[in-house]
């Protein structure tokens, strides 16, 4: 019974002091401090909780490579081993046994690797969303506007707020796979009929509710904060899809690349000159909390 346990305990030991390298590296990474040369914290960029998903999920990755890679051949070094230099005799049990783990493993890691890139595909796309939504809105920093990306909110983010001549706006960012048929245009179109976006493989009204929530909430938040109502409006931006509104009714929704003409047309809320600078005050102390990432010096 030991010669069986033996080809199977050595490897997996060995993982788990691959695994615990890994994770000892990485939190060693995050903790080690240097001196900054910068003052403040920086600035939360597009897609910065995302960001630090993908990150997570990259490392995960890294993990289950090792895996899929080493394990069968620590487990055919083992059987060699004990085969050749420690004179346990072949037989089929013993083949049985590696094999069966080994299957057992590379199967569990594989699955597991494949949901990984499945998820983090996913992200990377929603990532993708925010920084195009994101370099569209920062063009208008020129024109009076502040804006603010990916502000942590309770136990959610918003993915940018504009504070600006038009009043206050939080914009969230619906990301969507277009179709792949050769009709690209019609593939791209999403209707909106003031409840729902209608795209052409299903329908989705969470976004709508989740962008009516979230404008809600940062009112509430701003009201408290400076102490005066504020009013916030949801706006839903979707990159990459040609939008056609069939109802005036609900918030806005729109192609980033529409943000100018929307900007233009929307009813303005101007704020005071006091209130608007208290306002982007209090977002701003929300979305200073970057700390700034040292290299390893070489």
């Amino acid at each position: 019974m030991q010669s069986v346990q033996i080809p199977l305990f050595v490897p997996a030991g060995t993982l788990v002091i691959v695994y615990l390298v890994i994770l000892i590296s990485g939190i060693h990474r995050k903790r080690k401090k240097r001196g900054s040369p910068f003052a403040s914290d920086l600035l939360r960029s597009p897609g910065q909780s995302l960001l630090a998903r993908i990150d997570g999920f990259n490392e995960e990755v890294q993990v289950c490579a090792l895996v899929l890679i080493l394990y069968p051949i620590m487990v055919f070094a083992m059987h060699v081993v004990q085969t050749y230099f420690m004179k346990i005799p072949e037989s089929e049990t013993r083949v049985a046994v590696s094999a069966a783990g080994v299957l057992v493993v590379i199967s569990y890691f594989l699955l597991k690797l494949l949901r990984l890139l499945s998820k983090r595909r996913i992200f990377r796309l929603g990532y993708q969303g925010e920084v195009a939504v994101g370099q569209e809105l920062n063009q208008y920093m020129s024109d009076g506007y502040k804006v603010y990306h990916d502000f942590p909110a309770d136990n959610f983010n918003i993915d940018h707020i504009v504070v600006g001549p038009s009043g206050v706006l939080a914009v969230e960012t619906k990301t969507r796979s277009t179709g792949t048929t050769k009709d690209r245009r019609a593939d791209a179109v999403v209707t909106y009929d003031g409840r729902m976006l209608h795209f052409p493989k299903g329908s989705d009204h969470n976004t709508i509710d989740q962008a009516k929530r979230q404008a809600e909430w940062l009112s509430a938040w701003l009201t408290s904060a400076v102490g005066e109502p504020v009013d916030v409006r949801a706006i839903v931006a979707i990159p990459g899809w040609y939008v056609r509104r069939t109802s005036p009714d609900g918030i806005s929704v729109v192609n980033p690349r529409q943000f100018d003409s929307l900007f233009k047309h929307i009813q303005p809320r101007p704020l005071p000159d006091k209130l608007f600078q208290q306002i982007a005050h209090q977002i701003e102390q929300k979305c200073r909390d970057v700390v700034p990432a040292m290299p390893d010096e070489s």
